[in-house]
């Protein structure tokens, strides 16, 4: 079930091009519901369904003929949920250690990263039920599936790199764009971001709690239309609370035991923060706004757009850790293609970018990309104006 309506909202929108299939037209029926959403700061910053684009997914609709997932998936997403229940199983009932939390983290990040995130866009199944299913798995590790679709869907993959639309660089927090402007502290942020991200799901497990009371995330409405979905929500977030905090503190009440579930956060954290944020934070990402005063933006295509504000990592071996999330430009093409199929897409989308004079931006091993994220932070965090 997605979050808004579409009624009366152009025919054409990033959000609507993220919802569809690499074989439909982004017309979905009017009273469909869909995951539709306009620009925080009005008007779309791109220019959309261009025909370099239509090019390129009749290419991909011949090189993969089913988008969805495979058995391949199905297995490694069943191995994945039995990690997690087994894991639990054990902390009941032989108690907390740093080595079965440490265990519990990577499984939960292999959830968010392997699991929920093909379901949440839609990619597992051509069945919606299907796709909700497993997308719960989302609220079941003390996320929100609702909340996920709503920032990550809608915000982040309709307006990547838009400093006021895409939620993942807006803030001053850290400095992820020449638009926001300059404070004391970013000198230090290509070292403080890193030691940030272990905290994340203490923001996602505590703060999501009252976005989805308000009805209201990353300032932004969520529709009345997904009240349901909210209480649904809602009533996992009480039964994760149970599972994961307030049951092993009952059961083996000791700072160790909270240790533990600190562990287990910082794990899960960390490797889901830092790969979502190498992927569209190295040297020579594509700045999509030039000026603070958006009269002054010239429109672009949407797809080299997505193309030049995402970076690839690796290949297949560590797409099968990651989600396929190590192919960002593929996924952010084509988010509702299942990730097995990424590692069959690359050279589509390599040799479509070499043809229109786009840059690839393509990092042999993870560590690379790490690296080329901390200088990009180092490279904002010094004294620079605020451009435009």
């Amino acid at each position: 079930m997605w979050c808004t309506i579409w009624q009366g909202l152009p025919r054409y929108t990033p959000a609507a091009e993220t919802c569809s299939t690499f074989s439909e037209e982004v017309t979905p029926h009017p009273t469909t519901i869909c995951c539709i959403s306009t620009a925080a700061q009005g008007e779309t910053a791109f220019e959309l369904n261009s025909e370099a684009f239509r090019s390129l997914k009749s290419r991909v609709r011949k090189a993969i003929p089913y988008q969805h997932a495979t058995w391949e998936w199905y297995i490694k997403a069943c191995f994945i949920m039995l990690g997690n229940f087994y894991l639990e199983y054990l902390i009941y009932t032989q108690g907390p250690s740093l080595i079965k939390h440490g265990l519990l983290g990577f499984f939960m990040a292999l959830v968010g990263l392997a699991i929920q995130h093909d379901a949440n866009h839609g990619g597992v199944s051509p069945k919606g039920w299907v796709n909700q299913f497993w997308g719960y798995t989302q609220d079941w590790i003390g996320g929100s599936a609702l909340l996920w679709r709503h920032h990550h869907v809608l915000m982040h993959h309709a307006e990547t790199n838009v400093d006021g639309d895409d939620p993942d660089i807006t803030g001053d927090l850290i400095r992820f764009t020449e638009l926001t402007n300059w404070q004391g502290r970013h000198k230090y942020q290509a070292i403080y971001t890193w030691l940030l991200l272990p905290l994340l799901p203490l923001n996602w497990h505590f703060k999501e709690f009252f976005d989805l009371l308000n009805m209201s995330h990353m300032g932004r409405k969520i529709s009345p239309m997904a009240k349901k979905d909210a209480q649904i929500a809602l009533g996992f977030r009480g039964v994760f609370f149970v599972r994961f905090y307030i049951a092993p503190l009952y059961l083996y009440p000791s700072l160790h035991t909270v240790a533990c579930q600190l562990l287990c956060l910082a794990i899960g954290g960390m490797y889901l923060g830092v790969n979502f944020i190498i992927s569209h934070n190295y040297e020579g990402v594509k700045t999509v706004l030039q000026h603070s005063d958006r009269s002054k933006h010239v429109k672009k295509d949407w797809a080299y757009e997505q193309v030049e504000t995402s970076s690839t990592v690796g290949g297949r071996a560590l797409g099968f850790l990651h989600g396929g999330l190590n192919y960002q430009i593929e996924h952010h093409l084509f988010p509702r293609i299942s990730h097995v199929h990424y590692h069959k897409l690359a050279p589509v989308v390599r040799e479509w970018c070499k043809e229109n004079k786009l840059r690839y931006a393509y990092y042999p091993t993870l560590y690379s990309n790490v690296v080329s994220c901390y200088k990009y932070l180092d490279q904002l965090g010094n004294a620079s104006p605020q451009i435009g």
